[in-house]
């Protein structure tokens, strides 16, 4: 939606944990080299630990891919407490066919795999994602499997890798004789302001975007809000995007993360520890930033803006008179009263129109003013020659407003309009569902969802 826009070749902060994007900050560095020691070393059981979203799965994916080659590679995605033997999901891994066995058949064909690998040559390495779900008996097979050994070279090198609760489980006083197999461990921990930073313009660079689009005080808030936890801070960021495509933003503002962040927590599905509401912004640092935005559109060529935004965003043609920019200017630095009569002006030219009527309604709500706020988003609904994407953003805008004027029924119809044109969008279809679970219980809101969304387009056809 936004890449054309900011002139990415892809999505810089997807949730997918892809090791072309992995950037070795301060704790993931030391990381990876922990890992590939472990691998090149043989470590019998190496394991990784961290809170979640802290890029542990990534961390393997990268030395996975890095040293593939030398390994044959069984991954374990999922375990879960219940599970009475680890042995179905290792044969699974592999490959191998193990229905119909006993636990004894299914351990002799693991046996004789391994023995098979060893003898061609290869080194066999079982991953466990998620390993704090494995349950005493599971971690059992693990160690037991750990004693094929012939007596020169390790038959198996496994990885565990997990949330906290899994060192727990491991130091334990009766997991002693599993603990003294571990020769390699280490715990990642969230990312610094600094690496958050780093770790922002490392991602926009991979796709070839402006390393600079946030500047550095969005970038505290989203380190901020995030907690340092790679995950939410792509949350935040991507979530940002989008909102400054709406917006026409040249720019990731502090401003414009906080209003994501509040837009999140008013549904409350916003993954953090911190108030969006409790944070007041400083105004010296929007000055500053609301500055060096200027000079970065100031330096970037006419040329870059792509041309299927033409009709929305306005061209460099404007000079600093113009009452849309002034009012992008004031919004900037939160001077929200004059802003909205700047963009009132803007609107009687239609070249802004859409984008001024837009911009008045995210200022109203700054001001707490919700109810003109609902009445600039519905007449920004109606502007003429408004693109799909804009007019979904906009009235995802106006769905959150209505939910913060108690308006619920009415933001749900707006919900469900950008539900039928298009059910990926954002977290609408969470939010219809969270609606649909408090008013009528759990049990099967998705299939009605589906069904629903089935009937819509079985209509238009």
């Amino acid at each position: 939606m936004y890449e054309s826009f900011y002139r990415f070749r892809a999505k810089p902060f997807s949730l997918v944990p892809d090791p072309e994007f992995l950037y070795l900050s301060r704790r993931h560095k030391p990381g990876l080299n922990v890992l590939e020691y472990g691998l090149l070393n043989r470590a019998l059981f190496t394991v990784l630990t961290g809170e979640p979203g802290t890029g542990k799965t990534t961390l393997l994916n990268k030395i996975l891919e890095e040293h593939h080659s030398r390994f044959t590679v069984g991954v374990i995605g999922t375990t879960h407490p219940n599970d009475q033997s680890l042995l179905p999901w290792v044969a699974d891994a592999f490959g191998l066919d193990v229905s119909g066995l006993d636990t004894v058949g299914q351990f002799r064909r693991i046996t004789a795999f391994l023995k098979q690998a060893f003898l061609a040559g290869r080194q066999v390495l079982l991953v466990v994602d998620e390993a704090q779900n494995l349950s005493l008996p599971t971690l059992e097979d693990l160690r037991l499997l750990s004693n094929l050994n012939d007596g020169r070279q390790i038959g198996l090198q496994i990885v565990l890798a997990g949330q906290p609760t899994l060192r727990a489980m491991l130091t334990r006083p009766d997991m002693r004789q599993f603990a003294q197999r571990i020769t390699v461990d280490y715990v990642l921990e969230p990312l610094s302001e600094e690496d958050v930073r780093a770790y922002i313009r490392h991602r926009l660079a991979v796709v070839g975007g402006d390393p600079e689009l946030f500047t550095e005080y969005a970038a505290h808030l989203v380190c901020r809000l995030s907690g340092g936890i790679p995950r939410l801070i792509n949350q935040l960021c991507d979530l940002s995007l989008a909102y400054g495509f709406g917006e026409g933003a040249e720019r990731i503002t502090a401003p414009l993360v906080l209003q994501v962040a509040s837009d999140r927590a008013v549904g409350g599905m916003l993954p953090s520890d911190v108030d969006p509401k409790a944070i007041q912004l400083d105004d010296e640092q929007l000055a500053r930033e609301a500055l060096a935005a200027r000079h970065t559109v100031a330096q970037r060529p006419t040329i870059e803006r792509p041309p299927m935004q033409s009709v929305h965003q306005p061209s460099q043609q404007f000079v600093a008179a113009h009452p849309y920019q002034e009012g992008l200017d004031l919004k900037q630095v939160g001077r929200y009263e004059e802003a909205v009569k700047k963009f009132e002006a803007a609107e009687s030219d239609p070249a802004v129109c859409f984008l001024a009527t837009v911009q008045q309604g995210l200022c109203l709500r700054s001001l707490g003013r919700l109810d003109r706020a609902a009445a600039s988003f519905h007449r920004a609904l109606e502007a003429d020659g408004a693109k799909p994407d804009d007019l979904l953003n906009v009235r995802y805008l106006l769905a959150q407003t209505l939910e913060q004027l108690k308006r619920g029924q009415e933001a749900m119809v707006q919900y469900r309009l950008i539900y039928e044109a298009n059910p990926l969008f954002r977290d609408v279809a969470e939010r219809i569902e969270q609606s649909s679970d408090n008013g009528r219980g759990r049990g099967g809101v998705r299939s009605r969802l589906l069904s629903w969304w089935r009937s819509l387009t079985s209509r238009r056809r």
